[in-house]
């Protein structure tokens, strides 16, 4: 009698055990990593659309900085997929559809455009995990989006002549023809460590020394020495940061795709400015840019304050 109660309480022990492990299992496979006005986000949703970019860190051992870059990625594809979330809402409260004739001639345009079958197509989203219903799901949202953001923000953009005007009269150095900057870069793996190497050149060691010592990019032996490069073929962000430097003087910290950079301007050479009717239609972009990522922001910021959001991350 004793011992058919004893094997009773150990089968119902070990199922406990299992029913706890598998709990704990699950915790750790998936859980709820943000609520969107009652709609969950997932830790599988979130891994998916993290993939791509930690295909990078595939097979390598994770440094300290490493680590860091993964934590600010995961924030930020949160943080596009909670405003997916609030701008799939604000298209069903204004009724705003994606019917399925457009979402088939987006495909179509996109399988010509990349010179592929259907089949072709399907393979290539195998490949890269996708299926081929979430790949049309998210086709739906991109259009959707952008149909939200053209109506909603775009039509509020507006640039005049007065501004292009008064934008090249005081940038007017940034528009010479075959003009070259002389440049030194130190190049690091976060924008952490920038600021460290930063705050030693303005304490105690000199920008070549530090190339030198800290840099992981070009000619750091040579203290960064990157020659005398055509501005027009800069990246716009660079182009941004030399415009507020003078000759010999060292730009902050930025970022610069994974990486972080720190750049010395060295010289400038030669080049005659354009005139304003060459490069209008130049800052008509740049400043409608300017204006959309501000309104943006500032639309993205009132949806998410009228909703209820939790973070779970």
């Amino acid at each position: 009698m004793y011992k058919k109660i004893i094997n009773i309480f150990l089968l119902i022990f070990i199922f406990l055990l299992i029913f706890i492990h598998r709990g704990y299992s699950v915790e750790i496979v998936d859980r709820i990593v943000a609520v969107v006005d009652g709609e969950i986000i997932t830790l599988v949703d979130l891994n998916k659309r993290l993939a791509p970019y930690l295909e990078k860190f595939k097979g390598k051992e994770l440094s300290d900085d490493d680590k860091i870059l993964i934590m600010k990625l995961k924030r930020k594809v949160l943080n596009d997929m909670i405003d997916d979330i609030l701008i799939k809402n604000l298209a069903k409260k204004y009724k705003i559809n994606v019917s399925d004739l457009e979402i088939k001639n987006y495909i179509n345009n996109f399988r010509t455009r990349n010179n592929l079958t259907t089949e072709e197509l399907k393979q290539q989203l195998k490949l890269e995990g996708i299926t081929y219903k979430e790949f049309y799901n998210k086709v739906r949202d991109d259009i959707l989006r952008h149909r939200i953001i053209t109506a909603l923000v775009k039509r509020k953009v507006l640039v005049t002549e007065k501004e292009i005007k008064d934008f090249y009269e005081k940038h007017k150095k940034e528009y010479k023809k075959n003009k070259k900057v002389c440049l030194k870069i130190i190049l690091l793996p976060s924008y952490d460590k920038a600021k460290k190497v930063y705050q030693k050149i303005q304490s105690d060691i000199d920008f070549e020394t530090a190339a030198k010592r800290y840099s992981i990019g070009p000619n750091a032996q040579n203290g960064g020495d990157l020659g005398c490069l055509e501005y027009s073929d800069l990246n716009s962000k660079w182009k941004e940061v030399l415009a507020k430097l003078k000759v010999g003087e060292i730009s902050k910290p930025f970022e610069y795709g994974d990486n972080a950079v720190i750049l010395k301007l060295v010289n400038i050479q030669g080049g005659t400015v354009e005139s304003l009717d060459m490069v209008k239609d130049k800052i008509r972009q740049k400043l409608y840019a300017q204006k959309f990522e501000k309104l943006f922001k500032e639309f993205l910021n009132n949806l998410r304050k009228k909703a209820i959001i939790e973070i779970k991350l």
